[in-house]
């Protein structure tokens, strides 16, 4: 009960200041502009994976759409928190999508709960930073970039995240990490072409579920409130 109303109190309060930010942004408050990218997640069935979560256990492809974005929208010269949403559509059945939000970090136990900027989209873990739960298992997810992925020099980062797609070989490992463990990767998510630029206005929900995987805790409740009233204020724009 007290957690309730802690997530619905401070869920108000941010969904308030996150809808003042795309006012006077006139567009989203966070991750204001990015690039987008059809995808596909191979799931191979890894004995690592929390069981329970169908879709990261049960052998699988499945067709995603990849956003990536600087998260303050700070000049490219700047580092910058840097994220990374991805949607794994009908992943449930028709329509029902598992979508994820996650952001760079760091790949340290206990430590990749936080959100670090960086200034190479393919130079740090990326992290839910919020817990996930599937059955009796808590556990984060997050996304290590490959090291075997090209890495262009020249341009921007999503100059260079393109250059890199472009050759069809991008790609990042999703992963897990339960309590004080690193992350261990459960599949592969490839990233093929960039999608039409009005793809960039696609609203993500951190509060999806599906198949025994659930985001839990307080701030995936708070979430769950402050996303829904800013997307309102962002759309009236």
């Amino acid at each position: 009960m007290v957690r309730t109303t802690i997530a619905r109190v401070g869920g108000t309060a941010l969904g308030v200041l996150f809808a003042a930010g795309a006012a006077l942004r006139r567009g989203k408050a966070l991750h204001p502009s990015g690039v987008v990218f059809s995808a596909r997640l191979v799931v191979p069935g890894a004995a690592a994976a929390p069981q329970a979560a169908e879709l990261l256990s049960r052998p699988a492809e499945y067709a995603a759409v990849v956003r990536f974005s600087r998260g303050l929208g700070l000049p490219d010269r700047m580092p910058d928190l840097f994220g990374l949403a991805l949607r794994v559509c009908d992943a449930y059945g028709e329509g029902e999508h598992q979508d994820l939000l996650l952001t760079t970090s760091t790949d340290r136990p206990v430590l990749h709960h936080i959100v670090l900027p960086t200034r190479d989209a393919q130079a740090r873990p990326y992290t839910s930073a919020t817990p996930f739960r599937a059955g009796g298992e808590t556990f984060i997810v997050g996304a290590l970039p490959s090291p075997e992925s090209p890495r262009p020099a020249a341009g921007d980062q999503l100059t260079r995240l393109r250059a890199a797609a472009a050759t069809g070989e991008l790609r990042f490992a999703l992963a897990v990490a339960r309590p004080f463990r690193r992350f261990t990767p459960v599949a592969e998510l490839w990233i093929e072409d960039e999608l039409p630029p009005e793809y960039d206005a696609m609203l993500f929900q951190p509060g999806s579920g599906g198949g025994g995987l659930a985001p839990v805790g307080v701030i995936n409740g708070m979430r769950r409130i402050a996303y829904p009233l800013a997307h309102r204020a962002w759309n009236r724009r």
